[in-house]
């Protein structure tokens, strides 16, 4: 049996970096050559497993069985709806092949659960999709230097969920939670004399409060190693006010190595990859700066037998109950939007370009924060914060004793938020550990829920004692439960927070999730429908450290009423298009920035309404509107001006200048007017200390005239690796991009009103992942490759496969005889 050293070492021990880490220690890409099958039931699994050679049954050796009754979204007490627990066991009426229980070629990450058709059966919670039972198989050679005195690691960075794995009949482990990433040493299974078989069953028949997808959704990885090694997330990095750096590294010892003495030395490197005693450059949002430690495993005789680089920033936060969030002693506001972890028709298997392109967007309107909601994120997810300088807070649970995740709770809690920890706690981007989102014990009087968030919130703390820990409470929770973690997150409850901080001034608070438009005004019920940010809660009050909005994105789930597959009253909708809606947050977030923009708030647009009070009122930048008898229509301008003039055609005058607007007389730094729906321009024009500075305008456009295809995000990929590739530590090759559809007029403009079919189809090494508009009441399924443009416009998800040369794009649009064609270079 292997035994675990712990070092806790001040950094000064140095070395001259001569070897490479592939020398002692390789990480192989693992994604590729998968089979899958969806299987029909229970009995199909167990009749499935037998034929591939494995004969003890997932089903009945484990304690934790799926919840097979409905339970109610118990967020508000008060209004407690039967959504959020449906089972979704895949049954045999399916409507496509997905269904008909045979195996077929997959690639990592994959969803299965964004691939089969839509069926209102099964829940708006789960964006009515189907769940099941599925089973993954690998067949694969080790390169023969993998078994030289080597250890090989199965590593899964995230399978959703209850993952019961085999390495050639032989069960290597199980594990439950879907959000954490989880390994297994297989060395003593494997056959060096022929082929390895890995199989994998996966069970996912209940559902969460949204959708959650299912399978092996993230990478997997074959980790390959010496006996004696450095852990995985073995190295713990901080650092001290004056630079020093301290680092905790944990090695894994082999029996035979037990007695041995080992060393090991640590080098700083600058971004720059230059060797530095100390670090002075500080990581913040501005100026994300990264250091790498290299940690070295050396033998009694001073060879290196391990090596691991880990990524790490010198930076400081601090939270105080009257001022708010300190970034290295800067007193700043957490602009912060929650994220789930779905890409649109993706589902849940998303490659990491478009997670970065996500979250430049968020960034580029001001965002500073991410919430991950309501699950620990990819590693990949985390890398991109760090180096684009945003704050995140990482969180461990939605719901504990309640909810899908209830029947674990007891085996797996502890555990699972260890995991994150441990894995997440040397990025910088991470500032708050959240140890659980509007859990049920948070109305108990009792004390039954402050115990279960203690004994979390101290495993946090033996692991990570220098980050704050943070709840998400709900209406209605308990004051004492508010006083377990280091700070308290208010979801929806901005009215209550100022009351709590006259009742409790020692509390450190924070919005963990706001309204996207409207505002609450009573503590006790949240509803109130008033037309005014509640950002401006945040901005008004310097003890409110910052606020998230839910949501940053529309996701999949939680659905709005069908035929809507999602939540679609977000800032950005699920192709990531910006909404007119989201031009506030320039106005809030960047107010020094010059920033206007004009849009029409009519009923007339066809946007779904979105869910109760997180809804927008239907809004749209454009002046096609279907009146003929000029009734009045709302303006409005989102300015960071001082005034802003509307000029407006009139019979008369076909430019009618109106008297000039002062943006500081209208709430959410948005002029609004009324005018009358009549064809022309509406010109503003935004002036600052008495100077025009900017323009914007609303114009009638032409017919459809054209389509044009743009790139959004890279315009040459590189060819996927090969299985067993070694993972390289430096920038990541991209192997995915978008493509928007854009319908134009005889003038080049956009054209949003006249809606066309279009149909898409790839030619050479590129991969179709998936075809989108903004709209998310489509019908079908995710994996349809027609669509009508929503708003103009459509977007489409590209891969590059393992094979170099020229991929081309055809766009058949109606109207159209010839299509619109894009070429793409994979190298």
């Amino acid at each position: 049996m292997n035994r675990k050293s712990l070092l806790l070492l001040s950094i000064g021990i140095f070395t001259v970096l001569t070897a490479t880490s592939a020398d002692v220690r390789q990480r192989l890409t693992f994604d590729l050559d998968w089979k899958f099958k969806l299987c029909r039931d229970s009995s199909d699994v167990i009749q499935t497993l037998r034929t591939l050679g494995i004969s003890d049954n997932p089903l009945s050796a484990t304690r934790h069985n799926a919840v097979t009754t409905k339970v109610t979204d118990d967020t508000e007490p008060e209004q407690a709806q039967v959504t959020a627990s449906e089972i979704t066991t895949c049954t045999t009426s399916g409507h496509t092949n997905l269904r008909q229980g045979t195996f077929r070629n997959v690639q990592i990450p994959h969803d299965w659960s964004s691939e089969l058709p839509f069926e209102p059966e099964m829940g708006g919670s789960a964006g009515y999709l189907a769940g099941g039972q599925g089973i993954y198989v690998k067949d694969f050679r080790l390169p023969a230097s993998a078994y030289r005195q080597k250890k090989v690691r199965l590593h899964f960075d995230g399978v959703y969920h209850r993952a019961t794995v085999w390495v050639n009949g032989q069960r290597a482990g199980y594990h439950v939670y879907g959000y954490t990433g989880f390994g297994y040493d297989i060395t003593p299974f494997l056959l060096s004399d022929g082929p390895n078989r890995i199989v994998v069953h996966v069970n996912r028949e209940e559902q969460s409060r949204w959708y959650t997808g299912s399978g092996i959704y993230r990478h997997v990885w074959l980790d390959v190693t010496g006996p004696t090694h450095i852990k995985t997330d073995g190295v713990f990095v901080t650092t001290a006010d004056d630079g020093t750096v301290n680092i905790m590294t944990e090695i894994d010892t082999a029996d035979a190595d037990r007695d041995k003495r080992f060393i090991i030395t640590n080098t700083i490197l600058d971004t720059d990859g230059r060797t530095v005693n100390k670090v002075s450059e500080k990581w913040d949002t501005e100026r994300p700066y990264l250091y790498t430690l290299v940690t070295r495993l050396k033998n009694s005789k001073g060879k290196v037998i391990d090596e691991v680089r880990t990524r790490f920033g010198f930076r400081d936060i601090r939270f105080d109950a009257d001022k708010g969030f300190f970034l290295n002693g800067k007193n700043m506001k957490l602009k912060g939007m929650c994220l789930h972890q779905d890409c649109g028709s993706l589902g849940t298997a998303v490659p990491e370009e478009y997670w970065e392109r996500r979250l430049k967007a968020l960034k580029g309107i001001g965002c500073n924060a991410i919430r991950c909601s309501h699950n620990p994120p990819s590693t990949e997810f985390l890398d991109i914060c760090d180096s684009l300088g945003l704050l995140v807070i990482d969180e461990a649970f939605d719901k504990w004793k309640s909810g899908y995740y209830a029947p674990f709770f007891d085996d797996c809690a502890a555990r699972d938020i260890a995991d994150m920890v441990i894995r997440d706690r040397n990025h910088p981007s991470v500032i708050v550990w959240s140890i659980g989102n509007e859990v049920s014990e948070a109305w108990k009087s009792d004390n039954e829920g402050i115990d279960r968030a203690r004994m979390l919130n101290d495993i946090v703390k033996s692991l990570d004692p220098g980050r704050p820990t943070l709840v998400a409470c709900q209406q209605g929770f308990q004051d004492k439960f508010g006083e377990v973690t280091d700070l308290v997150g208010y979801n929806y409850l901005e009215p209550r927070m100022i009351a709590d901080h006259r009742r409790r001034p020692h509390r450190k608070m924070m919005v963990t999730e706001a309204f996207v438009y409207y505002s609450g005004l009573r503590e006790d019920l949240v509803r109130d429908f008033i037309e005014e940010n509640p950002w401006h809660f945040a901005e008004e009050n310097d003890f409110i450290a910052g606020s998230f909005v839910w949501a940053g994105v529309d996701y999949l789930g939680e659905s709005s009423p069908w035929p809507a597959k999602g939540w679609c009253s977000c800032p950005f909708d699920m192709t990531l298009k910006e909404r007119p809606q989201a031009a506030y947050y320039h106005t809030a977030w960047q107010p020094d920035k010059e920033y206007m923009k004009l849009v029409v708030r009519d009923n007339c647009f066809d946007q779904p309404s979105g869910t109760d009070h997180w809804q927008y009122p239907p809004m749209a930048d454009t002046w096609d509107l279907p009146y003929t008898d000029s009734r009045c229509v709302q303006i409005r301008c989102y300015t960071t001006c001082d005034s802003v003039q509307f000029f407006f055609p009139m019979w008369s005058n076909p430019q009618l200048p109106l008297k000039p607007r002062i943006t500081k007389d209208y709430p959410d730094n948005c002029i609004t007017l009324q005018l009358p729906a009549r064809r022309g321009k509406v010109l503003a024009v935004g002036y600052k200390n008495g100077v025009a500075v900017m323009r914007d305008s609303l114009v009638n456009h032409g017919d459809v005239a054209g389509a044009r295809l743009d790139f959004e995000g890279c315009v040459r990929l590189s060819s996927i690796p090969a299985d067993m590739t070694p993972a390289t530590s430096g920038k990541h090759r991209a192997t995915s991009t978008t493509l928007r559809l854009t319908l134009t007029d005889s003038l080049g403009r956009i054209q949003q009103i006249q809606p066309r079919r279009f149909s898409v189809r790839t030619e050479g090494p590129l991969r179709l992942l998936g075809v989108e508009t903004g709209d998310m009441r489509r019908t079908g399924s995710w994996r349809t490759t027609e669509l009508n443009t929503y708003f103009g416009e459509g977007l489409i998800r590209l891969q590059s496969t393992t094979q170099s040369g020229t991929g081309r794009v055809i766009v058949n649009v109606e109207g159209f005889d010839q299509p619109f064609v894009k070429k793409l270079t994979i190298e």
